[in-house]
C-alpha cells in the first residue's frame, strides 16, 4: 500500500542518488524540492534557503544542505522576519 508522498521527497537525480556535485544551481534545487523558482529566490533572500554565489549572479545551494532539506524540510521562518 503506497503511503502519501512526504514533502520535499527526493526524486531521481538527486544529491542521496550519489551526485558528484556540491553546489546544485538554484533552479534545480527549487524543481528538486517541489517549488517554484521564484519561491526558491525568495527563500533564499529571507535566509531560509542557505545559498552560495558563483560569479556575479548565479546563486547555487550546497549540495549537503539540499540533502538536508530533502530529508527534514526547511527550516521555520524566524519569528517577526518579513521578506519583501
Amino acid at each position: 500500500m503506497p503511503c502519501a508522498p512526504q514533502p520535499f521527497e527526493h526524486v531521481s537525480g538527486s544529491v542521496l542518488d550519489g551526485d558528484p556535485r556540491i553546489l546544485i544551481p538554484l533552479p534545480e534545487a527549487a524543481e528538486r524540492l517541489g517549488i517554484s523558482r521564484w519561491q526558491a529566490y525568495k527563500l533564499a533572500r529571507s535566509g531560509r534557503l542557505p545559498t552560495t554565489r558563483l560569479g556575479s549572479r548565479d546563486l547555487h545551494v550546497p549540495a549537503a544542505v539540499l540533502r538536508r532539506i530533502e530529508q527534514e524540510g526547511l527550516p521555520p521562518q524566524p519569528e517577526g522576519s518579513v521578506v519583501a
